[in-house]
């Protein structure tokens, strides 16, 4: 062990650690609130990224000495590819408005910089924490825009998989295109239509709910870097500014912008209630679906018995061969868990004071739990229930054409009169209508058939 002191004493550190007093109190302090830092890599990683292009802006105002810059963004490279991420110990959600997760990225860096240079961990000889890797920034302007920048990065991988989970309905639509089925409303039958209708339908809801996640995850793309501590920019070098939004679009690959009003950036947290709202109608509508899977595959001898769901384990410890749709009830899941990390990020920034929202650590507890489920939620879905699910062709046509609700269909042909007698004296004959139909010489199963595909299309013949 190591000593490391600071204003308020003494504190031992395990050797070789690249932590110091810091980081020990914050997750002392908070260590019962989550999961650390270190659990949530691409955090660290973005994290990395802001600490190494406010570097290389202060470098380039001349505000930082060339050898001290190359040791920190050394040091930020060997974070960013993944190692020392065990250093980040305080928690995610911690209590202090990120000050505790600031000082824990100042520390570490400072500590493998001054090791890159020569320097014994601890001493911060020629690298220290606060004068040279925070330097020109505060946690209140650090903090928010590693927050924004983590979830433009993490929202990619969702955006992937909800592709992917689109295009497998669109391949279940092509495969299933004219498969007849009794359209529902109110749980009560409806009119006809086809799978592929359905399977269509919910591939353009994901669509549309992808397009403005999307939207919401490029709006996170103005940070409010620079603004210090309130938004003034007191502190930062003369030349930062002109310097920082160029340093972080080269580390992120992209358009990185600062905002046309600092106090606004620092102080509003809509762009994180707006990105978790999307997140959370995504939700919504993986959930939905996942649900009206639920019923279409309800058993086949005692419910809709329309879709087959893949048999991914067994359904009861008591009742064998039972096999409940256990991968949308996850979905189901998924979709409630989001939901309430969407009312902690909307209580969170109803929740900020005056010039600062200093709860941003538990709106960033939220939204990478959000995205992480829905990433891995609709990869399991696709995977696990879409691409094996099949329709029974039989029994989805036998529940369409035992329902009266078809009747609409031959008004033109065969008259309102006649067709409420059909439909009288099918349930005295204890038959279908379409069974009638055929049985009382108006039309051929055939021209039934012919008719109720031509009614999916909002025609009739």
């Amino acid at each position: 062990m190591r000593e490391d002191k600071d204003s308020l004493g003494a504190v031992s550190i395990p050797e070789g650690a690249l932590y110091s007093s810091n980081s020990v109190r914050g997750a002392e302090n908070f260590r019962l609130i989550g999961r650390p830092i270190s659990a949530y890599p691409n955090f660290v990683s973005t994290m990395a990224k802001v600490k190494k292009a406010a570097a290389l802006a202060n470098l380039r105002a001349n505000a930082l000495a060339p050898e001290l810059a190359d040791a920190i963004t050394a040091a930020c490279d060997e974070i960013i590819v993944g190692n020392h991420h065990d250093n980040f110990i305080v928690a995610l959600a911690e209590g202090s408005g990120g000050t505790s997760i600031n000082m824990n990225f100042n520390e570490v860096i400072a500590n493998r910089a001054g090791q890159i240079l020569g320097d014994p961990l601890g001493s911060f000889k020629r690298v220290n924490p606060n004068d040279h890797v925070n330097m020109s920034q505060s946690t209140n302007d650090v903090i928010p825009t590693a927050v924004k920048l983590a979830c433009v990065v993490g929202g990619m991988p969702l955006i992937d998989a909800a592709t992917e989970l689109v295009l497998a309905f669109r391949a279940k639509a092509e495969q299933y295109r004219m498969v007849l089925r009794l359209g529902r409303t109110c749980m009560q039958a409806a009119q006809p239509m086809t799978y592929g209708q359905l399977f269509d339908g919910y591939a353009a809801t994901l669509e549309r709910a992808v397009g403005h996640l999307n939207e919401a995850r490029i709006g996170l793309q103005a940070v409010p870097m620079g603004g210090t501590a309130i938004g003034t920019g007191l502190g930062a070098a003369a030349g930062y500014h002109d310097h920082i939004a160029t340093t972080l679009s080269e580390e992120f690959g992209t358009v990185i912008s600062l905002p046309d009003d600092y106090f606004d950036a620092m102080q509003a947290a809509d762009g994180f209630s707006r990105f978790s709202g999307e997140l959370k109608i995504l939700s919504e509508t993986i959930g939905k679906i996942a649900g009206d899977l639920v019923i279409l595959g309800s058993g086949d001898n005692s419910g809709l018995g329309e879709i087959a769901l893949p048999s991914v384990q067994p359904g009861s410890s008591i009742m064998a061969g039972k096999v409940n749709p256990v991968i949308c009830m996850m979905v189901q899941q998924v979709a409630f868990m989001v939901h309430g990390n969407d009312a902690t990020v909307s209580i969170a920034a109803l929740s900020g004071q005056m010039e600062i929202n200093h709860f941003e650590p538990v709106m960033a507890h939220a939204l990478f739990s959000s995205l992480d489920l829905l990433t891995n939620g609709c990869t399991i879905f696709r995977i696990k229930c879409i691409a094996e699910l099949a329709v029974n062709e039989e029994r989805s046509y036998a529940n369409l054409v035992s329902s009266f609700a078809i009747s609409t269909v031959f008004l033109r042909q065969l008259g309102y009169k006649r067709v409420s007698e059909l439909v009288t004296n099918s349930t005295t004959k204890g038959i279908s209508l379409a069974e009638n139909i055929v049985e009382e010489g108006l039309m051929t199963p055939e021209e039934v058939k012919r008719s109720l595909v031509a009614a999916t299309q909002g025609a009739v013949i």
